[in-house]
């Protein structure tokens, strides 16, 4: 489910949150660490579970309507088509999903009244819900575009829903968009035997491997800064090393313990790992400079015989 960049990520926003503190207790902060990347996969959690509680309160206000005094024609025969997604039923059915709701203690009952029906008001009133109930089509493949085209169309600038994450303490930094992505990402992905079997994606995607690589990119980052901070500081040009972002200094010195203790990943993938995440917690003109330092330290390290690689393909020809 979470794969390295996801972690690295993680490690990142744990590293700055470290520095920021006044405490220096680092088993603390690598405990704190883990709990985050469990608090992220919770937050994708929590969005497989809004969904069902979409449908559940859709099928409710269907049977409510049908209760009326005077029902309508639509109120008698309404349009099953979205309580009858089979993606949205299949993860009502999940038995893996109802244990993780259970084990996270996810419960909307507080809710249902207000902000569900918000949310599916809302969602009704969108071009893609009113295009999804109109066309005709049926089938696993219509049901999985219409639920990503609005994950990926409204989720992330969703006011609401971030608000009601926040206020019961289930995002952390930009969590709640990396939970969309993961959310988006596992709806894209779905086959269509997913069924109330299915196991859903781990937390990590190997288990000891993942665990163990988040935890030493952390704690190898920390413990080395100073040496790293010498590293950079003789190797800048055309720069203030006082003036950097302590979010750059990170993204270098993260980038640098991959280099340094990480001999099965490849040089050029650390780089372009750190370039793509440096454009979303640093400027452009960091990002520039993160490249261009990067690029510098490996060469000095491998001048040096610090910049060890191996296994196939990864020694630089």
């Amino acid at each position: 489910m979470l794969n390295r960049r996801f972690l690295r990520v993680k490690a990142l926003q744990s590293i700055y949150a470290y520095h920021q503190s006044e405490s220096s207790n680092l088993p603390q902060a690598e405990r704190q660490l883990l709990e985050w990347v469990e608090d992220l996969y919770k937050l994708f959690v929590y969005q497989l579970s809004f969904w069902v509680e979409i449908r559940h309160f859709a099928e409710r206000r269907i049977e409510e309507n049908k209760q009326k005094h005077f029902p309508t024609e639509e109120d008698l025969n309404p349009n099953m088509k979205f309580v009858n997604n089979s993606i949205l039923k299949a993860l009502d059915d999940n038995k893996h999903l109802m244990k993780l709701e259970e084990q996270y203690k996810i419960n909307w009952a507080d809710s249902r009244e207000d902000f569900i029906r918000n949310m599916f008001v809302k969602l009704v009133e969108t071009p893609e819900y009113q295009e999804y109930m109109s066309n005709g089509k049926t089938g696993f493949g219509e049901d999985k575009r219409f639920l990503v085209t609005v994950i990926e169309t409204y989720m992330p600038e969703n006011g609401l829903l971030y608000d009601y994450y926040s206020d019961r303490d289930l995002s952390f930094n930009s969590d709640y968009q990396l939970a969309i992505y993961l959310l988006w990402k596992f709806i894209s992905e779905m086959s269509s035997n997913f069924d109330e079997f299915s196991m859903l994606p781990p937390i990590y995607k190997a288990e000891t491997d993942d665990k163990e690589f988040v935890v030493k990119l952390f704690e190898k980052t920390i413990l080395h800064a100073d040496e790293y901070m010498e590293l950079v500081k003789a190797n800048i040009s055309n720069w203030d090393y006082d003036r950097l972002a302590l979010m750059d200094k990170i993204l270098i010195f993260m980038a640098l313990t991959e280099f340094c203790e990480f001999h099965s990943i490849p040089v050029k993938v650390t780089i372009n790992e750190y370039i793509e995440i440096s454009k979303f917690y640093s400027t452009s003109e960091s990002r520039r400079f993160v490249n261009g330092m990067l690029d510098r330290l490996s060469n000095v390290l491998k001048e040096e015989g610090k910049l060890v690689k191996t296994g196939l393909g990864l020694v630089d020809k």
